[in-house]
């Protein structure tokens, strides 16, 4: 009997090189203009997790090959899959590139359901750090601490095991300092601290930095 993974699987195939080994698949993709090479497992059963037939049939990126879960996780290092659920890609149609990651819903091609002006990078990737930001944000009780401190400051717990916070820059690094959340030099930086509104992710053992 053919089975679903089975289809996906010979789709998988058939829409690689036929250079490429059995397993090992090199791929290009392109993130701010710049053209990235990268390879995957063929064979890897989380990327058909997050892989559609929409994609595998109607991906019109251009110059980008990969699969868009393959970029994601390209941009995301140092988590898992799992941990990188709460990611979803920025791109743009114009001129067919990825843009960065923000956190929101994804749609059929990973890429956020709601356009996002934040972009995510990664600023620490201490354990205790992003161990310290979750003890302040829900407490020994998991109850959201910070959101009914008066400080500004929303705490949301995502399914991916993410903690993130969401304010005006002044109020989060002001915070994380009084919690002793230190190499998060960059949210001292006058860009972090003016910007409206930024939201700072501790998810594993890595914390993002999301701002216009």
């Amino acid at each position: 009997m053919i089975t679903f993974r089975y289809l996906m699987q010979l789709l998988l195939f058939l829409s690689v090189p036929l250079s490429a080994s059995a397993e090992t698949t090199s791929c290009n993709s392109k993130i701010n203009e710049k053209s990235v090479s990268l390879q995957y497992d063929s064979a890897d059963e989380e990327l058909f997790s997050n892989y559609t037939w929409r994609e595998i049939f109607l991906r019109g990126w251009g110059e980008i090959t990969c699969p868009a879960f393959v970029t994601l996780r390209h941009l995301t290092p140092g988590i898992t899959d799992a941990e990188r659920s709460i990611f979803c890609l920025n791109y743009e149609k114009d001129s067919k590139i990825f843009t960065g990651y923000s956190v929101g819903q994804r749609d059929a091609y990973l890429v956020c359901v709601k356009p996002s002006k934040k972009f995510c990078e990664r600023v620490n990737e201490s354990k205790d750090t992003a161990i310290a930001i979750t003890g302040a944000a829900f407490g020994a009780t998991g109850s959201a601490a910070l959101a009914t401190a008066g400080t500004g400051i929303t705490a949301v717990a995502h399914s991916s095991g993410a903690v993130i916070l969401t304010g005006a820059g002044g109020y989060i690094a002001g915070t994380l300092a009084s919690i002793g959340a230190g190499a998060l030099a960059i949210l001292t930086a006058p860009a972090a601290i003016a910007a409206t509104t930024i939201s700072v992710v501790a998810v594993g053992g890595s914390v993002y930095l999301c701002k216009e």
